[in-house]
């Protein structure tokens, strides 16, 4: 009896220093720290809200799990102001030492671009403007503004609108596309009869209207963001109902899209089926105001990270050609912009909708 209690002491003994030498060399996974500066309050609420889904969707997917790394989230709102931004992202850097952040629109990625170079940081940003992509640790991660102005332009050809009026914003995120339109009017490929600028702030239209409305435009493009956009438009279908209006991915942005029902524009890539149908399962919406990008981004930062060092991670990412479940085939040229194709949408009974070609 003795002997059986003795060998059974010893067998769980070593069945102890077993387990213990288990959890010695279970070693933890290294953490990816990623902070997303993105408007959670203001005009741009809705872009924040749906970012938040993408992050957990990512969170939940099979491939982060499965990932060498852990991927922690450092959530900022900024309201979508660009001195917020700023302080903001020197936060991330010396407070959270995040390893990478993500910004929405050129505004935002033009204050943060020069602060993540300065810093080493790796930057993605859902901008069009391609300076945010200067210096190597700064990338865009969106479709390009000369493709997304040429799908406006090719359509406004095919209907032979050949009197264009053009109203942009002095905001970098407005500016972006604003020399691409100009040079198809340059170019010959559309004909610019008006070109029109407004300064955040501005609340009365009217005059500059009238103004336009004289030279007798068959169409309107209008690079102007919330809330001037609603304004401007609103003045205008008060003053004539009828001139076809279209943009470059404004008419996505703002949440209530009641002033742009019917109407066409110009954007970014569409979410692919698979996206579309896990983020209407969580939300029980379509409208994924451009979530699928956010979610783009975090495909890249994990597809990438195949070490801690930050200028493979670098060279990864220029070099990378995949195909990702957000939306589709992803690569960037040498310059650090992603390569994706434009769309045309439309707003059908208050929602973003892709035209089928």
């Amino acid at each position: 009896m003795k002997k059986l209690l003795l060998s059974l002491c010893i067998i769980l003994a070593l069945s102890a220093c077993d387990n213990k030498k288990d959890v010695k060399h279970a070693t933890p996974k290294p953490v990816i720290k990623i902070g997303l500066i993105a408007p959670m309050s203001g005009e741009y609420a809705h872009f924040g809200a749906s970012m938040k889904i993408a992050v957990k969707m990512f969170e939940e997917d099979k491939q982060t799990k499965d990932s060498a790394y852990q991927y922690k989230f450092f959530i900022e709102d900024n309201a979508f102001s660009t001195s917020r931004s700023a302080v903001i992202a020197k936060k991330l850097i010396d407070i959270d030492k995040v390893d990478v952040i993500v910004t929405l629109s050129s505004d935002i990625g033009s204050v943060v671009s020069p602060i993540t170079q300065d810093n080493h940081i790796i930057h993605l940003s859902m901008a069009t403007e391609p300076t945010v992509a200067k210096g190597e640790y700064n990338f865009t991660a969106s479709t390009p503004p000369n493709k997304n102005t040429g799908k406006m332009v090719e359509e406004l050809k095919k209907l032979n609108l050949d009197r264009i009026a053009f109203v942009i914003q002095n905001t970098a995120m407005m500016q972006s596309v604003a020399e691409y339109i100009r040079k198809a009017g340059r170019n010959g490929d559309i004909n610019i009869i008006s070109d029109n600028a407004i300064n955040s702030g501005e609340r009365d239209f009217r005059i500059l209207i009238y103004k336009i409305l004289e030279d007798k435009p068959n169409a309107m493009i209008v690079q102007l963001q919330p809330p001037e956009l609603q304004i401007f438009v609103k003045q205008l279908r008060e003053i004539n109902k009828d001139i076809l209006i279209t943009s470059v991915e404004s008419f996505g942005y703002p949440e209530d899209k009641t002033l742009f029902e019917g109407t066409w524009f110009s954007g970014a890539v569409v979410p692919t089926k698979p996206y579309l149908n896990k983020y209407k399962q969580i939300t029980g919406s379509d409208a994924t105001n451009y979530s699928e990008i956010f979610y783009a981004a975090f495909e890249v930062i994990r597809a990438a990270y195949t070490s801690n060092d930050k200028l493979e991670v670098i060279n990864n990412i220029t070099n990378l050609k995949m195909n990702s479940f957000s939306i589709g085939n992803i690569s960037f040229n040498q310059e650090g912009m992603m390569q994706t194709d434009a769309y045309l949408y439309t707003i059908k009974n208050g929602q973003i909708e892709a035209i089928e070609e």
